[in-house]
């Protein structure tokens, strides 16, 4: 008797390993799809974040050397933004630099969806700023010696010349989107007249990243 009470503890019975491998199944089915749609929104507000970081050290690098400096996109190669700090208009050595995920394109404001709305929430009502695409090849996302938006007198000509960068035309502002290829989900940095830099996402509405 004590034999048979013995076997019958090892292991499970071929019912019981069928239920678990199910009820297992059945778990990873939904926790697999979750997964994926967190690392796609984790590279769109990666991309997006670091994007917005780039964008405090140009602020930071035209204050502290008292000249205007732009974050530029490469437009070959591995997607990157950085500081043009020659003001030669491609990448060198030395120059800060972020990588934006290869599944994350920097698109047009003009493609973004409720532009319209962003607009109104970064601007105040009435503002007559203008508000600059940083996608834009002739309108990086500039920063003055004062920490403030602007947009240079003259083209990019090295860093002994077209170092001007004021708000003559009037009150700077910009912003640039970022689109996630697969799921097609939308970011965006703006950066207000003030200088404040703000990342947003858009989830049936923009959304201001609070973190």
């Amino acid at each position: 008797m004590q034999a048979l009470a013995k076997s019958k503890q090892l292991g499970f019975s071929l019912l019981e390993l069928m239920v678990v491998v199910t009820i297992a199944l059945i778990l990873l089915g939904f926790g697999v799809p979750q997964l994926i749609s967190t690392m796609h929104a984790y590279r769109l507000r990666g991309s997006a974040s670091n994007m917005s970081s780039l964008a405090q050290t140009v602020r930071w690098r035209a204050v502290q050397a008292d000249q205007f400096y732009s974050a530029r996109l490469t437009t070959s190669g591995t997607q990157e933004a950085y500081v043009d700090i020659a003001k030669t208009g491609s990448l060198a050595a030395g120059d800060p630099l972020t990588v934006i995920d290869s599944e994350v394109a920097v698109k047009p404001a003009a493609s973004a969806p409720g532009t319209a709305s962003l607009k109104s929430q970064m601007l105040p009502t009435g503002s007559t700023a203008t508000l600059n695409d940083g996608s834009v090849t002739t309108k990086p996302i500039t920063f003055g010696p004062r920490g403030l938006p602007c947009v240079p007198t003259t083209t990019y000509a090295g860093a002994g010349t077209a170092n001007v960068c004021d708000s003559a035309g009037g009150t700077q502002a910009y912003w640039i989107f970022f689109q996630d290829s697969i799921t097609g989900k939308w970011a965006a940095v703006t950066i207000t007249p003030a200088g404040r830099i703000q990342t947003w996402y858009y989830e049936g509405g923009w959304v201001l990243n609070q973190m």
